[in-house]
């Protein structure tokens, strides 16, 4: 099942990551921007299913960062700002946009405007995401290669699903180490460099050329997506 894919364009970074963590609960792929001009190369880029979308950026008017996104997809398109007036609401539907939800908001709401919209286009919550040969799925928290189970322990699974929530987002061994096992955790960092070679074993072909968890030297790790999904689909 191919992962829905969630672009969030806002310049208020508290937005964007109170909004990641929702999404992420509901097993969406996010890409995020703070601007409208890597919110453009993203949208080429990775053509995401649903953009919400900021009105006001600092470079330019979401209007028309919209009116691209319009030319490149009839995914779902829904304005979240802070302007309330009639003509602005109106301006946004007549653009193509699906939804128009003012601030402040409940992030709560968000979600359930995505899912009716969703809904409406016959498009469902991604449970299960394939990539590449592997199959991850955030219900029974299981991982398959190739339709094989491969075993993997709960720290392992924790590590592994988190990375694939963030796509190609570099993440360095103390953050990894105080999401997964936490500040208080008698284990030290060391552990995140064990587990993410462990892991680079199960699932990766070549563990010492890998396609999946990649090594940013000097910054930390990522799972690479891009050029997996493509191939993929």
């Amino acid at each position: 099942m191919q992962p829905i894919k969630i672009l969030i364009v806002e310049d208020d970074h508290s937005i964007i990551e109170i909004l990641r963590i929702y999404l992420h609960r509901e097993g969406y792929i996010v890409y995020s921007s703070l601007n409208a001009a890597d919110g453009l190369l993203l949208i080429e880029d990775v053509v995401p299913d649903i953009v919400l979308l900021d009105v006001n950026l600092p470079d330019k008017s979401g209007f028309e960062l919209a009116r691209k996104y319009r030319t490149l997809s009839d995914g779902i398109l829904i304005f979240i700002t802070g302007e309330k007036t009639k003509s602005t609401i109106i301006h946004g539907f007549e653009i193509g946009c699906d939804d128009y939800i003012t601030k402040p908001f409940d992030p709560p709401e968000v979600i359930a405007r995505i899912k009716a919209n969703l809904r409406r286009t016959g498009k469902s919550t991604p449970n299960i995401i394939t990539i590449g040969d592997l199959t991850i799925n955030f219900s029974d928290k299981t991982v398959q290669k190739n339709g094989e189970l491969i075993d993997l322990f709960t720290k392992e699974k924790m590590l592994l699903f988190h990375l694939v929530q963030h796509p190609n987002q570099v993440f360095s061994t103390e953050q990894l180490y105080d999401l997964i096992w936490g500040m208080d955790s008698s284990a030290n960092l060391k552990t995140v460099l064990v587990h993410i070679s462990t892991l680079r074993k199960k699932i990766e072909d070549d563990p010492k050329h890998p396609l999946y968890i990649l090594t940013e030297r000097g910054f930390g790790y990522k799972f690479a997506v891009h050029h997996l999904v493509n191939k993929k689909y």
